[in-house]
């Protein structure tokens, strides 16, 4: 009998073991945080023993700062790492009196089986996707970079202030890691310090942000002041207080924006493409802010990665191709026309044009990332996402000036957009000696073009073929939430001597069409609309066959064959539909509707970007993805984008270009003289292709 009820007792025993091993991690993990009690250093422990007497009390402060914590995690084994709890009841709960304020923070845990526990989790195989095998095998590694890894909990817990994330994650890991050591689960828990926000905790707002609004008033004032002067005074009236007042008028600069370029208005169509290329931008990254925080449902991300239909978008970073094209045409079609008739040119007097012609919009959101954005709200991603950028804006704002902020501390970046503009401003720098170059050498012109294009297309080949990189940043869920912490996006993606091909085949998009209009001055593509229809479909194609990298194992040769051609074909493609337009002079609504939207491209690609920056690092909880209301996020994001870029047109950009071209008239050529009388110039059409 004794026998009998001793093994009676160890079969409990060992049972209630089993039972206790097989409790899911989000069980635990409660269990573990319900208990949690602050402590650390002697300030911490001091107050997280008053947090919990007045738990104990049911303390209306003491229970709002645990009601906003988070309890259970869910939807783990789906992908929904990220709990955030209740970020503005933490934060605005009143521990007046009490000696600390609230502070929210997201602990990270990674958790794995024992190799006791579950031994063939480390087996390196892919995990079995049959709905019967353990659960540890959904919580497995997967090396499929379009999967985001089960094994990570991301949960909100409100404490003192007095306690620092240094403490916290001690004090947390000694209990996480007994609790979960109990199951036979190992693991590691972090609390970074960009996850911790308290209402006493803000970043100092710097001098510089009494500038800012003191020079946002500044010019808000001289458009009302330039807006009256405009209205109500005689057009007989030109004295010079008036000429000077008037260029700020908001009613003359909106008049300006509707205002067709004669000499450009066969290029109607260019800002059409413009158009398009800056609302699709918009959208990409509508898409990559969406998919690259923290989602509620991961898996229906993960699936597109097999799709044909997604192909479209994971491509969609060659769309600014588009603007490279776009701005070489325009840099030799004026550039080479102003070359023929003034035989004038001086490098230094084009580079400074063009520094002072971007500037004055560029310098004013350098100026917003750097001193006002991370004072603008907050949220559980706003240190991470905001503040963050705002500090990268401190340390590297002169970069972006200097326009090398896509070589010099490019991991760093200081608007993220902004890279685009260095590129540029250095395609620009060898498209003026190429063009130079081409109007002095005539006869070997071609020769020189065709050459650099080669060189161009050789360049990221060898890139992608000394680092075995794939041929193009890959958009995968893993590496959207960052992308200046991959190598491939820093060494390939934004650096210029990777991206210069479509520029430079811009440069003899432009050389072509002034040959026809000079030597075929009648010659006209046949059926340009069916070329046009043509071309779009060939333009869409070429963008799903990047999903041939997605579908396959990485291959050295085929990314070395697809690095030398696509961008090539692409930005052909491009140059060849600007020619239809312009060679066959197709403008109908192009020059009514997309004259204005084109010359707002500008700011909406530098100003539409930083109000989705805002919006995504403001979120209070994980966003539900679905393409339709992502396409809905993004038609917003493409009105609010184009109204703020009205305003900064009217208010910024289009004053300052003209006050430039009062100054500095004939600049384009590099012979510009100060001056004091407007002289209007080609200069104005030598820009930015989003301008």
């Amino acid at each position: 009998m004794c026998i009998i009820f001793i093994l009676a007792i160890l079969s409990v025993t060992f049972d209630r073991g089993d039972f206790q091993q097989q409790r899911w991690v989000t069980k635990t993990l409660a269990d573990a945080l319900d208990n949690y009690l602050p402590d650390g250093g002697q300030l911490c422990e001091r107050h997280g023993q008053t947090y919990r007497e007045g738990l104990k009390d049911f303390k209306l402060w003491a229970t709002r700062m645990y009601d906003s914590s988070s309890k259970f995690p869910t939807g783990i084994l789906a992908g929904r790492s990220f709990d955030f709890g209740h970020f503005d009841e933490c934060l605005e709960t009143d521990t007046t009196g009490l000696g600390f304020q609230p502070q929210y923070c997201i602990v990270n845990i990674r958790f794995s089986p024992s190799p006791r526990l579950y031994p063939d989790f480390y087996n390196t195989s892919s995990p079995k996707s049959s709905p019967n095998v353990s659960a540890w095998e959904a919580t497995k590694f997967d090396p499929n970079p379009a999967k985001i890894q089960r094994n990570e909990i991301n949960t909100a817990i409100c404490v003192p202030s007095s306690c620092t994330p240094s403490e916290l994650q001690n004090s947390l890991s000694s209990k996480v890691i007994t609790a979960f050591a109990e199951q036979s689960i190992d693991a590691y828990v972090t609390v970074n310090p960009v996850y911790c926000t308290s209402p006493d905790h803000q970043p100092p707002k710097l001098f510089g942000y009494k500038i800012f609004w003191g020079f946002v008033l500044f010019i808000v004032g001289i458009t009302i002041v330039g807006t009256l002067y405009d209205v109500f005074t005689l057009k007989e009236n030109q004295s010079k207080l008036k000429t000077f007042f008037v260029i700020f008028s908001f009613k003359a600069n909106t008049d300006r924006l509707f205002l067709a370029n004669s000499k450009s208005e066969d290029l109607s169509g260019i800002n059409f493409i413009k158009t398009y290329a800056c609302i699709t931008v918009i959208l990409g990254h509508r898409l990559i802010y969406t998919v690259g925080q923290p989602l509620h449902n991961p898996k229906n991300v993960e699936e597109t990665a097999d799709q044909w239909s997604h192909a479209l978008q994971r491509n969609g970073a060659l769309i600014v191709d588009m603007f490279f094209v776009i701005s070489g045409f325009l840099t030799f079609h004026f550039l080479y026309e102003e070359l023929t008739k003034t035989k004038k040119f001086n490098l230094t007097m084009l580079l400074i044009w063009r520094w002072l012609r971007v500037m004055p919009l560029y310098g004013l959101l350098i100026a917003f990332h750097t001193f006002v954005l991370a004072h603008l709200t907050n949220g559980p991603l706003w240190k991470k996402l905001a503040v963050r950028e705002s500090e990268y804006c401190q340390q590297n704002w002169w970069t972006n000036v200097l326009f090398l902020n896509n070589y010099v501390n490019s991991n760093r970046p200081c608007m993220i957009q902004s890279w685009y503009l260095a590129c540029d401003m250095h395609f620009f720098i060898a498209g003026v000696l190429l063009v130079y170059f081409a109007w002095k050498y005539q006869r070997y012109s071609v020769y020189a073009m065709l050459v650099v294009i080669f060189i161009s297309c050789l360049i990221p080949t060898f890139v992608v073929y000394r680092n075995h990189f794939y041929p193009t940043f890959m958009n995968y869920i893993s590496t959207l939430n960052h992308l200046p912490d991959h190598r491939s996006y820093t060494e390939l993606y934004i650096p210029s001597h990777t991206r210069s091909t479509p520029y430079f085949v811009g440069l003899f998009a432009a050389y072509v069409y002034r040959y026809l209009r000079l030597d075929k001055p009648k010659f006209q593509f046949p059926c340009p609309n069916v070329l046009l229809a043509l071309l779009s479909i060939s333009c869409a194609l070429l963008f799903l066959t990047v999903h041939v990298f997605y579908m396959y194992k990485y291959n050295l040769w085929m990314s070395i064959f697809y690095a030398l051609t696509f961008r090539l074909i692409f930005a052909a493609i491009t140059s060849a539909i600007i020619l239809i337009f312009a060679v066959n002079k197709i403008k109908g609504c192009l020059t009514n509707v997309f004259v204005p939207l084109g010359k707002l491209t500008y700011g909406a690609y530098l100003g539409g970007l930083t109000m989705q920056l805002l919006q995504v690092a403001s979120v209070r909880s994980p966003t539900y993805f679905n393409p339709k209301l992502t396409l809905w996020y993004a038609i917003a994001d493409i009105v609010v984008g184009f109204i703020v870029a009205f305003f900064l047109y009217t208010l910024i950009e289009s004053p300052f270009d003209t006050l430039l071209k009062q100054l500095i008239p004939n600049a384009s050529t590099g012979s510009g003289k100060m001056r004091s009388r407007p002289n209007p110039n080609v200069s104005r059409n030598i820009k930015m292709a989003p301008q």
